[in-house]
């Protein structure tokens, strides 16, 4: 039975405890709510449950006499759940990709062809043209600074001879590759010089053996054009702003240092200091994992250097240091000759090619940056020439990020390396991580009365679909304002108040109801967390 009474003023105080509520003074407004939902101004009621609901029949009393409604009312119940509710807060951000570079001219002049917004550019392509000169893409970590010609050294020079050996233009000799090719190796020669002519003439310009640092745009893989800014016949000055390069992917390559007859022994994959990576005319070359230069060959009575060090660990790592007593330094001695022997004798029992002279020469090796991963093999043929690519490592796809901004004074909701929702303007929502947070605030130039705010990067493993294409993208990012862990939960228009401000619920049980104070706690999404019942007790709801 429903312990409904007149009104009075003895009501029950703790949440939990039964409720004898005066019905004038019943409704169930709740925070920010205007719905209300009514309550039977009578003594008692008899409930009999009705599927998801429960039909009531209405019993009055007037005076000794008593009569009874037979039309049902029929009320709807839920069952009170325990689970996390969660009070968010939005940031509005924009969906871009991580590092897009902008390309600026390097000197003057008018652009006489330039590729269409969007369109993809792998290496050897041609990004514009300026004054009928085109301006290609090679893969590499860093730029062209200087004028490149015969007699230079250096990374980029490394990087310029990996271009032109993967485009093909390493091979002199056609009818006999093996006799001729370039050799990566950082120094601009003869050799480089005859490739970047052929490269040269492949574009239709003068061969004149020298690279200009306009004439390429060195990227780390395949890029994608965007916000391109002039048109065919535009004229620009040094500096200008001309596309901008979207990367979608990474490229790295392995060559070949010698040319003959060859075979690559090593699996894609991680390799590691003192593995034979490829055999050239019996002869097994192999993974010296280094920084360091290695230009000289290394025997008795050379010079200190860090290329010693390098190959006393390989020597250790391999287990040749026969006396146990071998401790790597840059100082080459008879330990380090010892080790050189047992190397090479333990190779020579392999390949007819070595030979055991306790010298450990330049073309012995194949000198790779520690941590390298090697990728997909290359298909080659037996008669190879030096500068082949032995091994390509690629990645596809391209980092997406997500920026946005939060007010100084709610930084503590955000750290980097939390996890944050990120919602889509299709409703499809993907998890991000918070990559960075600048240390320095900012404020809205136009706005000289806003809050300073701090600028958040947030990276994104994925896309939904509908976003995958688009190159900005509005969206909204979710911060967790408040948590309550297991919390008992029912709707929040389930909750009745008092006039005094107390709030209860009326619960069914064993075919009654009865209300029951409860304390409110955190309201979202229509639902509130409560105290004074249990999860799994059935609350009536408006129907």
């Amino acid at each position: 039975m429903s312990i409904i009474s007149s009104p009075h003023d003895d009501l029950a105080s703790s949440p939990g405890d039964e409720l004898a509520l005066p019905t004038d003074h019943l409704d169930t407004d709740t925070p920010g709510d205007d719905r209300r939902r009514s309550r039977w101004p009578m003594v008692a009621t008899a409930v009999v449950l009705v599927g998801g609901g429960a039909a009531l029949w209405w019993v009055t009393r007037d005076g000794d006499s008593a009569s009874a409604d037979v039309e049902p009312v029929t009320i709807r119940t839920v069952e009170a759940e325990q689970r996390d509710l969660v009070e968010f807060s939005d940031l509005a951000g924009t969906l871009g990709h991580a590092e897009v570079r902008t390309v600026n001219t390097i000197s003057a002049g008018t652009i006489t062809w330039i590729a269409d917004d969007g369109v993809d550019r792998d290496r050897g392509e041609t990004l514009y043209e300026l004054d009928a000169r085109p301006v290609v893409v090679f893969h590499g970590d860093q730029p062209f600074y200087r004028p490149l010609r015969a007699g230079l050294e250096g990374d980029d020079v490394r990087i310029l001879e990996q271009n032109l050996a993967a485009l093909g233009f390493h091979v002199d000799d056609v009818d006999d590759p093996a006799a001729s090719g370039l050799v990566v190796d950082g120094v601009f020669d003869a050799d480089t010089t005859a490739a970047v002519e052929r490269w040269q003439e492949s574009l239709g310009l003068e061969p004149t053996g020298a690279v200009e640092p306009g004439d390429a745009v060195v990227t780390a893989g395949p890029v994608r054009t965007s916000a391109v800014r002039p048109s065919e016949a535009d004229v620009v000055q040094p500096g200008q702003p001309v596309l901008d390069l979207i990367p979608i992917g990474t490229v790295e390559t392995v060559h070949a240092d010698r040319g003959g007859e060859l075979t690559i022994t090593a699996s894609s994959g991680p390799i590691t200091t003192g593995a034979v990576v490829y055999v050239v005319d019996d002869e097994p070359i192999t993974a010296l994992l280094t920084d360091e230069p290695l230009d000289r060959d290394l025997g008795d009575g050379i010079d200190d250097g860090t290329d010693v060090f390098a190959l006393e660990q390989m020597l250790v790592d391999l287990g040749h240091d026969l006396r146990g007593d071998l401790v790597p330094d840059d100082e080459f001695d008879e330990l380090t000759t010892e080790a050189i022997e047992a190397w090479e004798t333990e190779l020579a029992e392999t390949w007819d090619g070595v030979v055991v002279d306790g010298v450990a020469s330049v073309d012995q090796f194949l000198r790779l940056a520690p941590d390298t991963v090697l990728g997909s093999r290359a298909a080659l043929d037996d008669e190879t020439a030096a500068g082949s690519v032995l091994f390509t490592a690629s990645t596809t796809g391209t980092d997406r990020v997500v920026t946005t901004s939060i007010p100084v004074a709610d930084q503590t909701k955000l750290a980097e390396g939390a996890e944050v929702d990120v919602e889509f303007p299709d409703g499809a929502v993907v998890t991000g991580v918070v990559a960075e947070i600048a240390t320095a605030s900012t404020v809205d130039p136009t706005d000289p009365t806003a809050d300073p705010e701090l600028a958040v990067e947030i990276s994104l493993a994925e896309v939904p679909e509908s976003a995958a294409g688009l190159s900005e993208v509005d969206v909204e990012v979710r911060l967790v304002d408040e948590l309550v862990a297991e919390a008992t939960v029912v709707p929040a228009s389930a909750l009745v108040a008092a006039a005094d401000g107390r709030y209860a619920v009326e619960v069914v049980e064993s075919g009654a109801t009865r209300f029951v104070a409860v304390e409110p706690g955190l309201f979202t999404d229509g639902m509130v967390a409560v105290t004074g019942i249990e999860p799994g007790t059935m609350v009536v709801v408006p129907s």
